[in-house]
């Protein structure tokens, strides 16, 4: 009884082997004629068919990537025309008009100067007076008439850098001016607002 299960094994063994055999030789068969029969193609044909190869190879690249494009990268490329066009928007809402950044610094003027900021405020009147309000210079007398002594002084140091008539016969009113939070000899550190125009005046005329 054993030596008939071992016969048996030896057999299935055998044909098995045999089978795949029988396989190999039948693969290698069929592979060898299209072998070749590709070898014994023309140079030119051997060429097309490499170039068609990897034609479709690149296509089928292309169509796997233009598949798998995220919504995150359709967003990203999206993004610079978006932004382009609010930018374009933005500044078709700017002021560009020299009166509206006239008007923004006689306005910062006015609360600098409520605020006690006198030489700032100064400032933003010569600045508003230049663009082209002519509040901006308004203001600069007003202030040579302020009840305090640092008011008028950096109002007169503004209307010292102006050509204009306005400017100078505020000055030479200033300069001629009595205040009674000014002394009639004012020290070198005093604030003295007469003497502040005064020396605008000098600067208008030596321009």
């Amino acid at each position: 009884m054993p030596s008939t299960f071992t016969d048996d094994l030896k057999h299935m063994v055998k044909d098995a082997a045999s089978g795949a055999r029988d396989r190999l030789t039948a693969i290698q068969g069929g592979v060898q004629p299209t072998l070749v029969k590709m070898r014994a193609l023309p140079a030119a044909t051997k060429k097309k068919i490499a170039v068609a190869g990897v034609a479709v190879a690149v296509l089928g690249l292309g169509l796997a990537l233009r598949g798998g494009k995220s919504p995150r990268s359709e967003r990203i490329a999206d993004g610079p025309s978006l932004r382009a066009s609010n930018l374009s928007d933005v500044q078709s809402e700017a002021p560009r008009s020299p009166a509206r950044a006239a008007q923004r610094s006689y306005a910062v003027g006015k609360a600098e100067e409520k605020h006690g900021e006198y030489k700032s405020a100064a400032e933003s009147y010569l600045v508003a007076a230049r663009k082209g309000d002519a509040r901006g210079l308004k203001k600069l007398v007003a202030m040579t008439h302020a009840p305090k002594c640092e008011a008028r002084s950096e109002a007169a140091d503004a209307l010292g850098t102006m050509r204009s008539k306005k400017a100078t016969a505020a000055l030479k009113k200033l300069a001629r001016s009595r205040f009674k939070d000014e002394s009639r000899s004012p020290g070198v550190f005093s604030c003295s607002s007469r003497r502040a125009a005064q020396k605008a005046l000098e600067r208008q005329t030596r321009g």
